[in-house]
């Protein structure tokens, strides 16, 4: 009979541990749960990063490399019928960040695992997703950009003389040609009229004492003597990044955000130009900025405020020119959303957490319908 019991408890307790320990999460209207493609990951391995929509299909990308999670797979949805798939599988501990460069759909080598020479980038190309391993001593290879009919990759290395940290191809990544001297991480890069530019994680008090935004001169990256005291508006952080960058109206738009790998957002910035930048106040004075989007003459900032009733409220705002903001929509949930795409005049939003209090509701997949928000 006591052996019996403790087959029955045994039984029991594999049977819980079977089952999913977070359900799905509540949402307000007009919000609709997608579904939760990373269920099986720790929770703040689940943060949806990025989102991009190509070519009829909108790509997730999560993952945590800190904790060495992975193999991380691309997994994409059906904005037609809200399907998920899981797709190619990478050999990272964390997908950040989609490019579309070129009109091909890449994915820099976050976190590679294991130890390679060379690090990784993706594409999607006719056969489906092929790995190119090779961007030497890319540690982490965090951005990826085309220029001047080359691409440009932004990397981390070891930190060691020789190792530099921002490379050019001339034939698509089969080789690369170093383009700087500078081997401390670059994490960004962004155009601003036709000008390339590259961004370390920035200190936002004092001088740059090294830290400095670089452009690239036709020939190799130059310092702009710019650093964080001036880019990063209203951080409160010792440090941190430039997020989400692109052009809007002739200007940089971007997200200042404290921190490197779990980043947190502090505010909207714009720049006419790059040394006098502009804090943009967003309609709700709570409200930090995580994901940006163009369509053709408007700018949508997709941000979140903690709110009354616990969670966060998420906002989606549309502008023409910074100026004036009109607000899509509103919904409550148990946790901001960190990045947002848009299809047919629908949004989806992938929520995300922080690595000190990682949410339960954290990879779940919403949609907003255009025809919940849209005027008649």
């Amino acid at each position: 009979m006591v052996q019996r019991s403790r087959v029955l408890l045994a039984l029991a307790i594999a049977l819980v541990g079977c089952r999913d320990p977070d359900p799905p999460p509540r949402v307000g209207a007009p919000a609709e749960l997608v579904g939760t493609p990373f269920i099986e990951a720790p929770r703040y391995a689940r943060n949806v990063w990025d989102m991009q929509r190509f070519r009829g299909r909108i790509y997730l990308g999560h993952g945590d490399s800190g904790e060495n999670r992975g193999p991380i797979a691309l997994w994409s949805l059906d904005p037609a019928t809200g399907r998920l798939a899981r797709g190619f599988e990478t050999r990272e501990e964390q997908v950040e960040l989609f490019r579309v460069v070129d009109g091909e759909l890449h994915v820099p080598g976050h976190d590679p695992r294991g130890r390679h020479p060379d690090g990784n980038f993706y594409r999607l190309e006719a056969g489906g997703w092929t790995l190119h391993r090779t961007i030497p001593h890319a540690v982490h290879a965090f951005d990826l950009a085309s220029h001047g009919s080359r691409l440009f990759a932004a990397i981390g290395s070891g930190g060691s003389p020789g190792h530099p940290t921002l490379l050019a191809s001339a034939n698509r990544g089969r080789t690369w040609t170093p383009v700087t001297d500078e081997v401390q991480r670059m994490y960004t890069l962004f155009e601003l009229r036709d000008t390339l530019y590259a961004a370390p994680k920035l200190e936002s008090r004092g001088p740059p004492d090294g830290r400095e935004l670089l452009r690239f001169d036709g020939a190799r990256f130059v310092s702009t003597g710019l650093g964080g005291a001036v880019l990063l508006p209203q951080l409160a952080d010792t440090a941190g990044r430039i997020i989400r960058p692109l052009e809007f109206r002739g200007a940089l738009v971007y997200v200042v955000a404290g921190g490197t790998f779990d980043w947190r957002p502090a505010s909207l910035a714009a720049a006419q130009r790059l040394d006098a930048p502009r804090t943009v106040a967003l309609p709700s004075a709570e409200a930090v900025p995580y994901d940006l989007l163009v369509r053709g003459d408007t700018l949508y900032v997709l941000a979140a405020a903690p709110s009354p009733s616990g969670g966060s409220l998420i906002y989606v705002y549309a502008t023409g020119d910074l100026e004036r903001w009109r607000e899509l929509f509103r919904f409550n949930a148990p946790t901001f959303a960190r990045s947002f795409e848009e299809s047919g005049g629908d949004f989806f939003l992938g929520l995300g957490s922080t690595l000190r209090a990682p949410s339960p509701a954290t990879g779940a997949i919403l949609r907003v319908r255009r025809a919940s928000y849209a005027n008649p």
